[in-house]
Order: structure tokens, then C-alpha cells, then sequence
């Protein structure tokens, strides 16, 4: 018995220093280490926007420092990668149809999130290489099928124009034309004016609007026209950055001017279309500023239909009148003037005329293509639009010659700042100075 008891003793006691080994031999063994994923992240870009083959960083973290490992692509094509770190991957902009391109970043086969928050929906717009050589192309967002009665450029960022399709708005970029947003009502293709301020008048086609900055798409008839009841359509319109001194000038040449910018006086009346008197219209406009300012349009003599031009052209003068009498049944389609003194203006029977005093004298300069559109840097350097073709001359308008031929029709064109711009439906066209 006591044998039994000794050896049910001893089995207990291996049992238990066994399992004391089994134990001691578990805490030995290291645990496998914890590995800790960083994800990359994409925080912002250097610059929202810039040019073909400029270099541009994503700011962001936990990037590989192997160039091999990353590949960016704008609509599927390929950026060259520069240089790359923990919170930096340097690239060049590549060449893409569309100026606002999505954009992926793919690390090690595996496509980073883009959560980038930056008003051109986490992309980066790329514009046209500049070129001191040739034309360069951009796409253009706006893409508004109707005509361009009025383009108003500030700058290389800013620009106004209208369209003439139903129910025409005044649009306004602030980037260069990469997004367009409405500005204005504009009836009829009427006038519009932008102040460097962003603020300005539009007429409606129910009245005039005064635009605050940033844009009002509301009608707010504004203004005490003297008692008149009927302000007809005014296609020139022009008021000071104070938005107190301005002109306004209706299709049948009545004058408006304005000191504080909301009591009007009638300064001077054409009567374009008033019993007794002759018909006429005046719709196209230039203005430099209150004291400057050109009309074309027609105006009828005798029964003939001839080219018109209503203008004030110096601070003592006042108002005048000139129409074209050796160019009978046509109208004054455009006018344009490189500075208070040379002017141009396009008759619809292919001619040009030319003046060097401001408008007090014409002289006939050209006849030849029927150009639509055409704006002068100089009185010597201009670009006329032809369908779907620009035409430069270096001579003032007596010689012209093919300087570039689009794809589409050709709906404007205007220098500003060294810079010739002309639109089309689907793209910007730009000739850098």
C-alpha cells in the first residue's frame, strides 16, 4: 500500500515539472513582430495650376524614396517623376487634351487616395506651353455654341465676354479661362463693363443691372434717367473702378452720363430713330474711359445706308458724328482703337478705314477679305479673323497676311498685355508678345 501511494506521489510531481519545462520553454519563444503599414497620403499640390513640362510637387506623407516605385498619370498619360521623399514627389506636367486632367498616383502598383481639396476637383490644370514662335491652344470649358458680341480682357487672368445665343449671360474667368462662371444677365448681346474691381453694369434686356463684385445674376434696374420712360437697348457702357462716373449710350445714340453713378443727364442725341430724322442704329463700342469712347454702326442720308461712328474724343469737345459717305448701303460691323488716337474700323463690305486724330478723320486703308473680327496692339500690328483663320498686318491695316488656321471658326479675338487671345467653341487661342 504505501508502495502504491509513493508511486502515485512521483507521478504527480513529473507531471507537474513538466509542465514547468512546457511553460518556461513558451516564454523563450519571441513573439513575432508587429509590422506597422503607413499609408500614403496625398496632402496638396505646389501650384493648382501651370504650363506643359513645368515641375510641380505633391506635398503629402509617407512616400517612397525610389522614383521607380511611383508613376503619376494626367488621363492616363504618364508624368516624368523628378524626385521623391517621405512628404515630397516632384514631376513635370505632360501634355493632355483636357486642361483640367484627372490625375492618379499609384505607389507600388496600388492607386493613392486623392482627397486634395483645391477648387479644380482634386486635379491640377495644365495650360499651353508659352511660345514667343507660334499660336498655342488650351481647351475651352466654357464651350458656348452662340456668337461673341463683347469680350472685356483685364488681364491674363481675368476676362469677360457675352454670348448672343438665347438667353445670354455675361461669363468671367478668373484663372485664364481653366472655369467660367456667370457673372451677368445680358440681354441681346447688349453692353456689358468690368471694372478692375470686379464690379460693373450689364444691361439686362429689361433694363441696367448694377453688377456687385463677384457678380449678380439678378435684373436691379438702377438709376434716374431724367424722366425717361424708355431707355431703349444701350450697347455701350462704361463706368470708372469708384463706380461713380460712367457713360451709357443707347442703340439710337442717346447719350447718358452719370457723376455719381445713379442720377443721369441726357448729354447728346443723334436721333437714330426718332420722327424727322434719319434711321440709324449704333451697337458696336470701344471705351478707354468716360472721355474716350467710340460707337459704330449706320446711319441713314437721304435714303442711303452708310457707315457710322458716334465718339467723344477728348474731355472739351463733346459728341460728334462722322458717317462714311463714300461707302453707301453698308454698316460699321466693328470698331477697334489701339490707343486714344489710332482707330480702326471694319466696314461690311471688306473695307477698313483708319483714323490717327481720335476719330475726326477716316481714311480708307483696305478692301479685300471680309473679316469678322479684329483687334490692333499698335497702329501699326493687328490680327484680323476670317472664318476659321487669323490674318496679321505690320502696316496699319494695308496689308494682310495668313498667320494661323484653326480647326473651328473663329468667334473673337482681342489683345491685351502682350497677349492676342481669339476663342473658338471648343479652345482658347493664344499668341504670346
Amino acid at each position: 500500500m504505501k508502495k502504491r501511494v509513493l508511486l502515485v506521489a512521483m507521478l504527480q510531481l513529473f507531471m507537474v515539472l513538466g509542465g514547468c519545462s512546457s511553460d518556461s520553454g513558451d516564454e523563450a519563444t519571441p513573439e513575432p513582430p508587429v509590422v506597422v503599414v503607413k499609408t500614403p497620403k496625398m496632402i496638396s499640390y505646389s501650384k493648382n495650376s501651370g504650363e506643359v513640362g513645368e515641375t510641380i510637387t505633391i506635398n503629402g506623407e509617407n512616400f517612397p524614396d525610389k522614383v521607380s516605385e511611383i508613376k503619376i498619370t494626367f488621363d492616363g498619360v504618364s508624368a516624368t517623376i523628378v524626385s521623391s521623399t517621405a512628404t515630397e514627389i516632384k514631376f513635370v506636367l505632360p501634355q493632355t487634351e483636357k486642361i483640367l486632367p484627372k490625375i492618379i498616383l499609384t505607389i507600388q502598383d496600388k492607386e493613392v487616395y486623392n482627397g486634395i481639396t483645391n477648387g479644380y476637383g482634386a486635379s491640377i490644370a495644365i495650360l499651353p506651353a508659352r511660345s514667343l514662335t507660334n499660336w498655342v491652344t488650351q481647351e475651352n470649358t466654357l464651350k458656348e455654341d452662340g456668337g461673341i458680341p463683347r469680350i472685356l480682357v483685364v488681364n491674363d487672368k481675368v476676362i469677360y465676354l457675352n454670348s448672343d445665343r438665347t438667353g445670354a449671360r455675361v461669363y468671367r474667368t478668373l484663372d485664364g479661362g481653366v472655369t467660367w462662371n456667370q457673372w451677368a444677365v445680358n440681354g441681346f448681346g447688349a453692353g456689358f463693363y468690368a471694372t478692375k474691381n470686379d464690379e460693373g453694369w450689364s444691361h439686362t434686356g429689361f433694363g441696367i443691372s448694377k453688377i456687385a463684385k463677384g457678380g449678380y445674376l439678378g435684373i436691379d434696374t438702377f438709376g434716374n434717367f431724367g424722366g425717361a420712360k424708355d431707355i431703349q437697348t444701350p450697347y455701350c457702357l462704361y463706368v470708372d473702378d469708384s463706380m461713380t462716373k460712367g457713360t451709357m449710350v443707347t442703340q439710337f445714340g442717346d447719350v447718358y452720363v452719370t457723376s455719381n453713378g445713379v442720377d443721369f443727364t441726357k448729354a447728346y442725341d443723334a436721333h437714330l430713330d426718332e420722327q424727322g430724322y434719319d434711321r440709324g442704329s449704333a451697337n458696336k463700342s470701344i471705351e478707354i474711359d468716360n472721355d474716350h469712347i467710340w460707337i459704330g454702326g449706320q446711319k441713314t442720308v437721304a435714303t442711303i445706308k452708310y457707315p457710322y461712328v458716334l465718339f467723344k474724343n477728348n474731355e472739351t469737345d463733346g459728341w460728334k458724328e462722322h458717317y462714311l459717305q463714300n461707302e453707301p448701303n453698308s454698316s460699321a460691323v466693328e470698331i477697334a482703337f489701339a490707343d486714344k488716337a489710332n482707330g480702326f474700323v471694319l466696314i461690311s463690305n471688306a473695307a477698313i478705314y483708319k483714323t490717327i486724330n481720335g476719330g475726326d478723320t477716316w481714311e480708307k486703308i483696305y478692301s479685300g477679305e471680309k473679316f469678322t473680327k479684329f483687334t490692333f496692339k499698335d497702329a501699326n500690328t493687328g490680327w484680323a479673323v476670317l472664318e476659321n483663320k487669323i490674318y496679321k498686318t505690320v502696316d496699319g491695316a494695308k496689308t494682310w497676311t495668313l498667320d494661323y488656321t484653326h480647326n473651328q471658326s473663329i468667334k473673337t479675338i482681342v489683345f491685351k498685355d502682350n497677349v492676342v487671345w481669339a476663342i473658338s467653341t471648343d479652345k482658347i487661342i493664344k499668341r504670346y508678345l
